[in-house]
């Protein structure tokens, strides 16, 4: 029996079912592989050996529920994320689920562990997030969050976009995060503390990545924001702009693909 019934798509999660349903497998193939390396800083610290039940609450293709399960091995796993294509891309060795994230259908007290990783800025009032997984959790249970912070673009990326923005690409104006909520420790501690957590502690890392050039116009074309811009432009547009790409990535060093972007790891447990 569920505390919230399932309730349909509405709202800032219709933008989001509408950004990630076209582009579920490239996310799986290219991206998720990245998160799931980050979310190990999570993973390793936070206490789930003794958890009988674990969420992972926005956990897109599922990609971290086996390292849950690794970290956990006799706890019950479930993934739960509010897009049915990337739901559907995910393991079948997990109870797996379609649903809001500020209405998620669980008792309460019916998880020992939520980790929420790099989805807690999709919420446009994260604390709503907060204590909804709170309500979920056991007295004295865990929660583990990783969120952005300050990003540095590569040369490559920032040239990527002039060159979109040459060509007349459509700008994406549809808000569907809201990184400034919860983009410092101080933030997200305070967000914690008011949705009823405790011992909440919560630091900077630092990843730093050199995609190659095959990924880098790989996600340039078919993830994310840039896809959508890329996706408004005429056949000849992209061909233009490829070409010109090829040229000037030959004359960049690796070092100018180089991207730095802080990663938030917090985590807090269910107070009194």
């Amino acid at each position: 029996m569920s505390e919230h019934p399932p309730n349909e798509v509405r709202g800032p999660g219709l933008g989001i079912v509408r950004h990630y349903a076209p582009e579920a497998e490239a996310y799986r193939d290219l991206w998720a592989p990245v998160l799931v390396r980050l979310a190990r800083w999570l993973t390793d610290e936070i206490p789930l050996g003794s958890a009988r039940r674990i969420l992972d609450l926005g956990c897109g293709v599922g990609a971290l529920l086996p390292h849950l399960r690794d970290a956990s091995p006799e706890a019950v796993v479930v993934g739960l994320d509010r897009t049915q294509a990337m739901v559907a891309l995910g393991p079948r060795a997990f109870p797996l689920l379609v649903g809001d994230a500020v209405r998620v259908p669980f008792q309460n007290r019916s998880f020992d562990a939520v980790v929420m990783a790099f989805m807690l800025f999709h919420l446009p009032d994260p604390t709503a997030g907060l204590a909804e997984a709170r309500r979920i959790l056991r007295q004295g249970g865990w929660i583990g969050l990783l969120t952005w912070g300050r990003e540095r673009d590569s040369r490559a990326r920032t040239r990527w976009i002039e060159e979109l923005d040459a060509e007349g690409a459509a700008a994406f104006d549809e808000k569907l995060t809201w990184h400034e909520l919860v983009d410092t420790p101080r933030k997200l501690k305070e967000r914690l503390r008011a949705a009823g957590f405790a011992n909440v502690n919560s630091r900077v890392k630092l990843f730093v990545e050199r995609p190659s050039r095959e990924e880098f116009i790989a996600r340039g074309t078919i993830l994310g924001s840039r896809r959508r811009r890329w996706e408004s432009l005429p056949e000849k547009s992209r061909r233009a702009l490829l070409g010109r790409a090829e040229q000037w990535m030959k004359e960049m060093s690796s070092e100018d693909f180089e991207e730095e972007s802080e990663v938030i790891v917090t985590m807090g447990r269910a107070g009194t």
